[in-house]
């Protein structure tokens, strides 16, 4: 398996965190990667640092999101936010370094909820673009 940096993927990540407003999310300390040649069947996965990690290597918490090139890259830009939006999902609001399971009660992790915010994330960005808040950018 191949690894590298995605930073086009990290700028979905980070616009998806400002605009939905998740200040939980510390934007500095989530990291996205692509994966090639994996043999895992999935667009996208989330990895934690565990706390024991953090305290030997004496850094705070850090999550990566690794992309699986073979299966993402050829999704439409609408399917690949949702993707994202899902494995955000999984961030704890403590952001402790934890990582929250399919169905877990206190903040559903499905595909329900991640169409949701998905649509509230589309919303807020069309809503922005009739504002002219991207202007001279």
């Amino acid at each position: 398996m191949q690894v590298e940096k995605a930073p086009d993927v990290q700028v979905m990540v980070d616009d998806i965190v400002t605009t939905l407003n998740t200040d939980y999310l510390n934007q500095h300390r989530l990291i996205c990667m692509r994966s090639r040649e994996s043999s895992a069947n999935a667009y996208a996965r989330i990895w934690n640092l565990p706390n024991i990690w953090q305290k030997a290597l004496d850094v705070g918490t850090f999550y990566v999101i690794e992309v699986l090139a073979e299966h993402f890259d050829r999704l439409p830009q609408d399917k690949k936010e949702q993707v994202l939006v899902h494995e955000l999902l999984h961030i704890p609001k403590t952001f402790s370094g934890a990582l929250l399971a399919h169905g877990h009660p206190s903040a559903p992790v499905n595909d329900r909820t991640a169409m949701r915010l998905w649509k509230e994330y589309k919303q807020k960005k069309e809503k922005l673009a009739r504002s002219g808040a991207f202007e001279g950018e």
